[in-house]
């Protein structure tokens, strides 16, 4: 008996230990990101992100690539059609 309760509790532990270093550890990063969003400061700080990618954007000579100004392209083509409808 003595040894089943041994085995249970090392078995426990082990699980307890993979699960926090596995899963655990996932939740606790999505966790700060949300707390990030909850202050005015994270909030300001996504804002200027958002804001120096966009300016690295406009900078750039090409925003698109050959292939994706066709993709996009056509893609607008579609959706005038149907509003024109």
């Amino acid at each position: 008996m003595r040894l089943f309760i041994y085995k249970s509790f090392v078995i426990f532990i082990g699980i307890y230990l993979l699960y926090n270093f596995t899963i655990g550890m996932k939740i606790d990063d999505y966790e700060k990101k949300l707390v990030n969003f909850a202050t005015d400061e994270g909030r300001e700080k996504l804002r200027n992100l958002i804001r120096k990618e966009i300016k690295n954007t406009i900078d750039n000579e090409n925003v698109f690539d050959p292939e994706d100004r066709v993709l996009v392209k056509k893609l607008l083509d579609k959706i005038k059609k149907e509003l024109d409808y």
